[in-house]
Parts: structure tokens; sequence; C-alpha cells
């Protein structure tokens, strides 16, 4: 307690940003209440915005930053994915039933609304799918258009999660085909959910692989930062590649410091690598409230980055980016140029401590790219 107030008392303008983004959050209807007693006294889209609330706090301010037309198509999009990885991620499920509800999940969505009893791993996650005819009844309301993109993703993201109950991230390419079907499914279909609404146009969102590396760039990063929480509970992310030629197990790397720094950082460098491709889809976007939507996430991710790079207590905890820092970020970085120049101050900081020089050559695909 005392290191942060002596922390912020030499950073006042973060304070200034946690008070600016808690007043604008607070305007998102917060409440602290249970969903199941809230259920019968509210209506299903604001249901779905507590829920919302419930299971990503993060999720649900950036959220805010979108046009309104865009708002509920995202929310529900985000649920609906959600309640799929809940029943994904709840290990009390028979394999055999699970893979049959992830298959018909988005059949049954079409049809007509459901619940699942028992299901999820907290009670945040049950409450949502106790309550899950909510959020159908609300898609249901979704123009045409929408429901096309959130049904196909949830088909194909279905069909991910059941290939990799059976197969083991092994290589490195392994890792972008499992983060491709978590992640990178998520960022083609809000590419083309901002098509859909007609506030964005350029070709570069109909491009899916700027769309998936989007995606990939978040969900590495959370691979990354997680390792002791996923280790905990048995869960293995990080591919066979980069940590069978150096330690055991990948328990080992927790033992050994120097081996699991040479694969914390080697991983770090894969994450950093999508950069260029995220700059160059983030510039495309014509509407600045989608723009904001995109850049937040991807600045808090590379800023995560770089508290992990070369840092041991990942391999033991948890690490997240001061929250000054993330205020910041959704208070006072508007632009392109803005966001440009913290990833280029990001990657030029990183770049002192790679002796592998890789890290500058990403930065040196950011300047050429920079300079076109």
């Amino acid at each position: 307690m005392i290191s942060r107030i002596l922390y912020y008392s030499s950073r006042p303008q973060e304070v200034q940003y946690l008070f600016q983004m808690k007043k604008e959050f607070s305007q998102f209807k917060p409440s602290d209440e249970r969903l199941t007693t809230i259920s019968e006294r509210t209506t299903d889209r604001e249901f779905c915005y507590e829920a919302l609330k419930k299971v990503s706090r993060s999720f649900a301010v950036v959220i805010q930053q979108l046009p309104t037309e865009l708002q509920d198509p995202v929310c529900l999009f985000y649920l609906i994915l959600r309640g799929l990885d809940t029943v994904e991620d709840d290990m009390s499920i028979d394999q055999k039933d699970k893979e049959q509800m992830l298959i018909t999940f988005a059949d049954r969505m079409n049809e007509a609304p459901f619940n699942m009893e028992k299901v999820g791993d907290t009670q945040d996650y049950r409450d949502l799918m106790l309550h899950f005819d909510k959020v159908i009844r609300q898609y249901h309301e979704l123009a045409p258009q929408y429901r096309e993109v959130i049904t196909d993703i949830t088909n194909k993201m279905a069909l991910g999660m059941n290939k990799y109950a059976h197969q083991d991230v092994v290589s490195y390419e392994d890792w972008d085909d499992y983060c491709h079907y978590v992640a990178g499914l998520v960022g083609i279909g809000l590419s083309q959910l901002f098509l859909a609404s007609d506030l964005e146009h350029s070709p570069n969102l109909k491009e899916e692989g700027l769309s998936n590396e989007m995606g990939l760039f978040l969900q590495k990063t959370n691979i990354i930062r997680d390792f002791a929480e996923d280790l905990e509970q048995q869960r293995v992310f990080w591919p066979q590649e980069a940590w069978k030629g150096r330690v055991e197990k990948l328990e080992d790397l927790q033992q050994n410091k120097e081996k699991g720094l040479e694969v914390l950082n080697e991983m770090i460098i894969n994450a950093l690598s999508h950069v260029p491709a995220c700059l160059r889809y983030m510039e495309s976007l014509e509407d600045i409230q989608i723009f904001r939507f995109c850049a937040i996430p991807q600045l808090m991710a590379i800023a995560t980055l770089k508290e992990l790079y070369n840092n041991s207590d990942v391999l033991h905890k948890n690490i997240k980016i001061r929250r000054g820092r993330t205020a910041r970020y959704f208070i006072s970085i508007k632009t392109f140029e803005q966001t440009k120049k913290e990833f280029i101050k990001i990657l030029q900081s990183l770049a002192k401590n790679d002796t592998s020089q890789k890290i500058n050559q990403i930065l040196t695909q950011v300047n050429a790219y920079e300079n076109v």
C-alpha cells in the first residue's frame, strides 16, 4: 500500500486518469448485486450488460468506445462466445457430452432460447449460463447480417475447441492455430461486424490475415501472462517447441530461472512479431470510436509484454500493468499516431535488452512501414 502511494504521488496525472476512467465506467450502470438477484427485474438487454461487467470488467469498459450501432452486436457476440468458452472450460462435463454441446451450440442459439444449469467454473459464469435465454432472445433481435457473422464464428470456434481437446500445442505453428480458434476468429468476426455496420469500408478488414493477427497478439499475451495460473490448473498452452529442448517438464521452468527466462523471452518475441500487422490493421480504421475500441486492448497487450519481458516473476504469479497506465490509454490516447508512437517507444525499450536483435528486426519493420 505504501509503495503504491509513493508511486502515484510522483505520477499525479495517472491518478487523474484513474478518476476519469472510474467516472466513465460508473455511467455503464454498474451493480454489485448477483445476476441471480437482478434477473427477474431487468430487461434482457440490461441483463446482458450486467453479465458483461461480471464476466469481463475490462471489456465492459472498452465496449463503451464503440458507436451505439455496434454496442449490442459486439456485446452479444462476446457473451455468446463466452458462453461457448464456459462450456469448454467446465471440466466437470463428460468429454463426449461436451463435444456434442459445443458442436450444436450455434444451431441451438438459432432455434430457441435456452439455459444451462450448473455449467461454469465460477459463480459469475454459472449465472450467465443459468440465464442464457436472455442473451439468446437479445441475439434474435439483432439484424440478420450481425446474426450471420456471430453464427459463423461460433461454429468455427466450437470446431477448434473440439480439435484441441484431443491435440496438444506442440509447435509454434500449433500455437498460431490454437490462438486462431480462440482469438483470431474473434478478430475476424469483429471486422465482419464493423463492415456489416457500414461504418467501416477498408479492404484490409476483409483480409482475414490482419484480423487474425490482431487476435493472436492479444491471446498470446494472455497465455504468456497466465503461465503460473494455467500451470496450477494443469492447463498447458505454452508450445512444446519453446521449452521441450530446455527442460524435461513445463513446471521445471519455475525452478530453472535461466531456462525459464529463455523460454519466456522467446515467446514474447514471437508475440511481438504480430505488431506490424496490428498497426497496419488499426491504421485502416475510419471510425474513431471503432479505432479506440481496437487500439486500447492492443496498447494494454504491448505494455503487458514489456512488464513480462525478462521478468522471472511471470513463472510464479500473474503480472499486470499499472492501473494508472491502463487509465491513460483509455483516456488520453485517441489517434493512430499516438498509438504508433507508444508501440515504437515500447519496442525501443525492449530492444535495448534483446541480445538476439529480433526485437530490433520487428522495430525495423515498423519503422519501414511508418515511412511508407
